[in-house]
């Protein structure tokens, strides 16, 4: 029933069209709230993760989240096509244009619509033409398809690979250890690089040594490999207590004010995004 679809990609937006530039303050740790600005611009070196709760979410509203955030480069997760096609139009109505590169893992009847199905899985939004992109599926996807996605774009006025991804869920601890290995072997020719995704465990997570092995850093500052305190800032709803989940991960660029975690009534997940240099 569900159909895998590898490499189901595309491009979109007017060619030659990118937002002009505006200059980015650097933005404070773990705040609760984010920016609202009436700049119709995105900040150039800002990159965002928002892990969208596919199904039953008000993309209006979601749409409206993202415009008063305005980064440059966006990686959803738990993405309906048709969701994503609707928040990229209501931000160019807004006056935000975004080119968009999908990476599916499957055709959803059930979260993304009951007519014809719906391809679901992760996208990237990018304010500034996407020069490269493609979508891989995890070997071991665990109860659910899982993959990853990659663009070449650019981010502060230099080029940068952006990979999104959304592992395995709760009790697959295994399974997300293999999938961490197949993505940081993927980048690991990559010497300024973002990953960008829902990794479903904490930092000090033994299916996460991986990515700090690769030398990858989180944005936020506190946190590291070992148990963090102060703790990370949690980015989720999960059992017994909320936790973090939401990663920026950076090699190569440095996120000067950390990253800045935003709550929304409009998913599961909060958004989180960070200042780049």
């Amino acid at each position: 029933m569900l159909g895998l679809a590898a490499a189901v990609l595309a491009s979109t937006g007017p060619a030659g069209a990118a937002p002009g530039p505006v200059n980015a303050a650097p933005v404070s740790a773990n705040a609760a709230s984010g920016p609202v600005s009436s700049t119709r611009a995105p900040v150039v070196n800002r990159v965002m993760s928002w892990n969208l709760h596919a199904g039953g979410e008000d993309v209006s509203a979601q749409a409206r989240e993202v415009a008063r955030l305005r980064p440059q480069v966006i990686g959803f997760q738990e993405a309906c096509r048709a969701d994503v096609k609707e928040i990229q139009s209501q931000l160019k109505r807004m006056g935000l244009t975004y080119y968009v590169a999908y990476g599916t893992v499957r055709g959803d009847r059930w979260n993304c619509g009951l007519w014809g199905g719906n391809a679901f899985g992760q996208a990237v939004l990018s304010a500034t033409p996407i020069v490269e992109r493609g979508n891989q599926l995890y070997s071991q996807g665990g109860t659910e398809e899982r993959g990853y996605m990659w663009v070449r774009t650019t981010v502060n006025g230099k080029a940068t690979w952006v990979y999104n991804t959304h592992l395995a869920q709760a009790g697959q601890r295994t399974e997300r250890a293999r999938q961490v290995d197949e993505l940081t072997r993927a980048t690991r020719s990559r010497a300024r690089a973002v990953i960008l995704g829902d990794f479903n465990a904490e930092p000090q997570y033994a299916e996460l040594g991986g990515m700090w092995s690769s030398r990858f850093r989180d944005a936020d500052p506190d946190c590291g490999r070992a148990e963090n305190y102060p703790a990370c800032a949690p980015t989720a709803d999960a059992s017994p207590r909320r936790k973090k989940f939401d990663y920026i991960w950076l090699r190569g660029i440095a996120a000067p004010g950390g990253n800045t975690v935003v709550g929304s009534p409009h998913s599961d997940h909060d958004m989180v995004y960070a200042g780049l240099r």
